[in-house]
């Protein structure tokens, strides 16, 4: 009798089941697109501030006098930087912020930079732009390393480099180290940066709505009777397997978590939940540009000045100083006593192989090509492969022509003697990176100087 029941309550028990699914399917569905209405809105107030220099920027190209370029250049400026006030105080807040704004610069071009640098979190934390400029205001600069990253990211980085539309450098200064084909110390792959809601997804939606906008301000116009149309180009698809293992875990789960907003922001859920507690909605800059006044203003006028923001502190988990980020550099401050460890290095020769194959790139884009690796304290680490590896970095940059400043052994000193210069034994703090940042600025000047004669 009782097995009887228990059967008869089976299909309850299962509609139930269902029900409770259901909820929790709705429930996760609803967090989803709130999610996605966050992010959407947050990438919605950059746009907007974008949409009022590139305002600027055709009015420039359409300029009709020297004096009508120069007050739009000077407007111009303004806007970028007003534009980069509104990306960074969107973005402040995530771990690592400079991963965002190397891409950001790669993509929005605030700087131009024509000598720009590339590395690990090394040169990330050890080269600060600013004292280059001090020294060499006639170049202009960018710190583009990024953390755990090796040759083969940089070919792919090379490829999104592209994509940008940023100009050639004329110079690359590649900050080497001795263990950079390690890949299993050097982490980074190009999703990191690409998958949804990272730093290239973001720059791509900006950019193609920058371009949907024009086209449908071109298909608007009128000429001679006829609407001008242009095709829009979307942003580039992040690159996914062309068939999913649905039956291996690690694939399948990989794969979806990329591509649910909830769960690859998950970090991100106590903002969103504040941005709706304040009513759903950023404040979007307000479009106050009148470009004929701006066109036609006597040259008795003030040219505006470009603003300078300043920052509260704030730094994120890792200790990165989100606030003192300038042009790629950001510093790292974490307590360091000077204590030593013993460093193994697992080299890949597809990474060496992959090392050449970005040298061959530059080469055949006409860029001159410095290498740097960056002080270490010497003394907090134990190795035996640091030697052989610069030996052989040594070696490439001999066959390709490329002189190379080694600051841990021909130009070892007093930096890398100090513990208190840094971090770790490989990172450099404030203290070290302004030691050396201002160190380099002085041997590039001498190195470029000696180019010119």
């Amino acid at each position: 009798m009782t097995e009887k029941h228990e059967l008869r309550a089976l299909p309850v028990i299962f509609i139930k089941g269902l029900i409770v699914v259901g909820i929790a399917f709705l429930m996760a569905f609803g967090l989803n697109s709130a999610m996605q209405s966050f992010l959407d809105d947050e990438v919605a107030v950059v746009q907007a501030a974008a949409e009022r220099a590139a305002k600027i920027e055709a009015a420039l190209a359409a300029a009709e006098n020297e004096a009508a370029a120069k007050r739009l250049e000077a407007e111009l400026a303004v806007k970028k930087a007003e534009q980069y006030e509104e990306f960074y105080q969107k973005y402040k807040t995530r771990h690592c912020y400079h991963y965002y704004g190397q891409f950001y610069e790669m993509f929005d071009n605030m700087y131009n930079a024509d000598t720009i640098f590339i590395g690990t979190s090394h040169a990330a934390h050890g080269v600060n732009p600013l004292y280059m400029e001090e020294v060499m205001p006639e170049k202009s600069w960018f710190n583009f390393a990024l953390n755990g990253s090796n040759p083969k990211y940089y070919l792919d980085w090379w490829k999104v480099f592209i994509e940008s539309g940023y100009p050639i450098p004329e110079t690359i200064v590649y900050c080497v180290d001795w263990f950079m084909c390690d890949d299993g110390w050097l982490w980074r792959r190009i999703d990191f940066d690409t998958n949804p809601d990272c730093p290239v997804d973001i720059m791509r939606k900006i950019k193609t709505a920058e371009k949907r906008k024009a086209a449908v301000e071109s298909h608007n116009a009128k000429v001679e009777g006829e609407t001008v149309t242009e095709e829009v180009e979307e942003a580039p698809k992040t690159e996914t397997p062309e068939k999913i293992n649905w039956l291996d875990l690690d694939e399948a789960t990989t794969y979806l978590f990329s591509r649910i907003p909830i769960i690859y922001s998950r970090d991100r859920i106590p903002e969103m939940i504040q941005y709706y507690r304040d009513g759903g909605k950023f404040d979007m800059p307000e479009d106050e540009l009148d470009l004929d006044a701006l066109a036609a203003a006597g040259d008795d006028e003030p040219l505006p000045e470009v603003p300078v923001y300043k920052h509260e502190h704030q730094a994120d988990q890792d200790n990165n100083i989100t606030s003192s980020y300038y042009k790629g550099y950001i510093p790292w401050e974490r307590g360091f006593s000077g204590g030593v460890v013993h460093q193994g290095c697992n080299d890949r020769e597809s990474q060496w192989k992959a090392f050449e194959e970005l040298l061959d790139i530059f080469v055949n884009n006409d860029i001159h090509v410095i290498f740097v690796e960056a002080p270490e304290f010497i003394r907090g680490r134990k190795t035996d492969k640091m030697e052989p590896n610069n030996d052989r970095i040594e070696e490439v940059a001999e066959r390709y022509g490329i002189t190379f400043y080694n600051y841990n052994e021909e130009l070892a000193g007093d930096i890398n003697a100090d513990y208190k210069n840094f971090s770790d034994w490989g990172h450099m703090n404030t203290q070290g990176s302004t030691a050396f940042s201002k160190l380099l600025a002085s041997d590039l000047k001498e190195y470029f100087d000696n180019l010119e004669e």
